[in-house]
């Protein structure tokens, strides 16, 4: 049976290639590319399946991979040719078995598959993966993700990669024939991918409008509704935060309140996701330097993260209401544009001292979280490119944190199984403390007293538009890992939303 979770809203792209499982011995299968996933072993590769299952049929392959010195570390790859009636076999190292994890895993068959797609006329890739230790879900996650990965480009790319048609999963090992799971991962994947094409679009040619219309094309999934605000006057009184950030570029951008909701009629909980969604942040009238300008495309990715969340859970037909709120305007400069030591209003009606201008993300979501609040949600998750002290703090992983720690808990547990790196943090009383303002007109400050406890802080203050509620809240700091070294957007924390939500679902 074949996953196809690949219709995109206009203006998105498809991916081509079709996902599904195959029940075949390893000798004689039929593709043009067959992978094998192998682990290393005191200095040789395991002979466990699938392997082993070729040795009746090329009784030297195991001698070959130790006379090439072929000791599948993570990564490492090596083509047979013409072994046991198939015309190319790649082995993928995958390390030692103990160290394997779901991130690990999508690395190397993501290299493997971007290999085999090389090959001249190749059409078909199968894959089978030894038993891994992980769980069924998880190792689809990482074989549904790799192969996104491997045939991704952005819609700018001037040429795109090759790639095969059908990604065949060889069941037996590793993998387990469910197809309810392996569309669930798919869906997880694709959702990744199309959260990347908004990250990664040049700053010229997106715009508040391109998430509206984004939001838009998702109406046509079914009970799925969206409403935006365009009104800048409605916004300035109702969400005056928010305002302030977009006071640069209300003439040439207009701010715009996008709501999004998905209600299928047996949910039962509901939950709203709150994106950041500055389109472009030039720090404000404290200017970034340049080296910090670049990449400041991506500052929309916390939106893009929800709407394409939410479109997974819709197409998946999840039993759980999830809106997705996105605050958007640019963080841009002009004769109206917000001065550092302003005291201006919020939503949840907190006096707020600016005492950076390039603090702006959390301006726009103490109010856009206030507005959730107003919804009497069961769960807020904010989700937000936000400080440099995450990426510090946690590194190329998502910084975790909020106010209830058991759902903080389920929240790291489906990031694990979907192979997304994470890690928490907790929020003290201090770091309500170091948010509070010195001035007589405001009650707190958009930046951290203790630099020390950047990301902490920032949390706090995001929290703090929750008012008197006692709504759990999630936050999400993905600032270190949000781009690569080479300034493309990875889409991570999309997989660990969609783990989330399909375990919420069956709550």
């Amino acid at each position: 049976m074949t996953a196809r979770p690949n219709q995109a809203p206009e203006g998105m792209p498809s991916s081509s290639f079709s996902i599904e499982f195959i029940e075949s011995a390893v000798a004689g299968l039929k593709a043009d590319v067959v992978i094998l996933g192998a682990f290393s072993e005191k200095e040789s590769v395991s002979a466990e399946w699938p392997l082993s299952d070729l040795e009746s049929g090329a009784s030297g392959t195991l001698a070959i991979l130790a006379a090439e010195k072929f000791e599948a570390a993570a990564g490492k790859q090596i083509l047979l040719r013409n072994t046991a009636g198939i015309e190319r076999v790649l082995i993928a190292g995958l390390g030692e078995k103990q160290k394997l994890t779901g991130k690990k895993l999508t690395r190397a068959l993501a290299g493997a598959l971007e290999t085999a797609a090389g090959f001249a006329g190749t059409k078909s890739i199968a894959i089978a993966l030894p038993q891994t230790g992980l769980a069924s879900l998880s190792v689809l996650f990482s074989a549904a993700d790799a192969a996104y990965e491997a045939a991704y480009s952005s819609l700018e790319a001037k040429k795109k990669p090759p790639f095969a048609e059908k990604i065949l999963l060889v069941t037996g090992g590793g993998i387990t024939k469910d197809t309810a799971l392996l569309l669930n991962a798919a869906a997880a994947a694709r959702a990744k991918s199309q959260s990347k094409d908004l990250t990664n679009m040049p700053p010229n040619l997106k715009r508040t409008s391109t998430l509206v219309d984004r939001a838009r094309s998702l109406a046509a999934l079914p009970h799925l509704t969206v409403d935006v605000v365009e009104d800048a006057a409605w916004i300035e009184e109702n969400m005056p935060c928010f305002f302030t950030v977009a006071l640069g570029s209300v003439a040439t951008d207009p701010p715009r309140f996008i709501r999004a909701h998905y209600r299928p009629p047996e949910a039962k909980r509901k939950i709203i996701i709150v994106g950041k969604s500055v389109i472009f942040d030039t720090g404000g009238y404290q200017v970034k330097t340049d080296d910090y300008m670049n990449t400041m495309k991506a500052d929309m990715t916390g939106g893009a993260m929800a709407l394409s969340v939410i479109e997974a859970a819709a197409s998946l037909k999840l039993p759980v209401s999830i809106s997705a709120f996105l605050a958007a305007t640019p963080n841009m400069i002009d004769s109206r544009a917000m001065l550092p030591d302003s005291i201006v209003s919020t939503t949840c009606g907190k006096k707020v001292e600016i005492r950076h201008t390039d603090a702006e993300g959390r301006l726009t979501l103490i109010d856009a979280v206030a507005m959730a609040a107003k919804e009497t949600p069961d769960l807020i998750i904010t989700v937000a490119t936000l400080t440099g002290s995450a990426a510090r703090a946690v590194g190329e992983a998502v910084a975790l944190m909020g106010n209830d720690e058991e759902v903080r808990g389920r929240f790291a547990a489906a990031a694990r199984l979907a192979g997304d790196p994470l890690q928490t943090l907790d929020i003290w009383d201090e770091d309500y403390e170091d948010i509070k303002s010195k001035l007589d007109g405001a009650d707190i400050i958009n930046t951290s007293q203790n630099k020390n406890r950047g990301a902490q802080s920032a949390c706090a203050f995001v929290m703090t538009g929750l008012g008197e509620s006692k709504i759990p809240m999630l936050h999400l700091d993905i600032a270190g890992a949000d781009m690569t070294k080479d300034e493309k957007a990875t889409g991570i924390g999309v997989k660990a939303f969609v783990s989330f939500l399909l375990e919420e679902s069956r709550r």
